[in-house]
């Protein structure tokens, strides 16, 4: 009797699941959305050649201690942080004397939008003969530097 009863429900569910299979028409209003119809991106303003400039540029900078250079291209919000104490408070936290640029590694860049402003954000490891650190750079539309991150 109780075979009976397991071997009913079993065949109820395969009949369900059959005709559940058969028939996908019926289901596609649950079915996700395909990715053509979502809305574009907006594209970024940024020209990656030119970005990578700007990077090793303002690192160059960095490495001299050419705050007056770093001020220029910085914005407004950031010309305040950017002095020579703040500069060599950061380097000193690596090592006392960083030594010559030995190496550069691979530079990672990425763009999106907050608040409706565009802001590039480059990341790239940097060897010298004492220390090795990654920079952190982040732009805005007119390419001025935004953000210094350095570990």
């Amino acid at each position: 009797m109780k075979f009976r009863t397991l071997s009913r429900i079993v065949a109820a569910a395969f009949i369900a699941g059959g005709a559940y299979a058969a028939a996908p028409a019926a289901y596609a209003e649950d079915a996700p959305q395909p990715a053509a119809e979502q809305p574009a991106q907006a594209k970024s303003p940024f020209d990656e050649k030119v970005l990578e400039q700007h990077v090793m540029a303002t690192v160059a900078r960095f490495e001299k201690g050419d705050i007056d250079s770093l001020q220029a291209e910085a914005t407004q919000d950031m010309r305040a942080q950017l002095t020579a104490d703040q500069v060599n408070a950061a380097k000193a936290q690596f090592a006392p004397k960083w030594g010559a640029r030995v190496s550069s590694g691979k530079m990672y860049m990425t763009s999106g939008q907050e608040n409706g402003a565009w802001y590039a954000v480059c990341e790239i490891a940097v060897g010298y003969k004492e220390t090795a650190v990654i920079y952190r750079l982040s732009y805005d539309a007119n390419m001025n530097l935004a953000g210094i991150f350095i570990r």
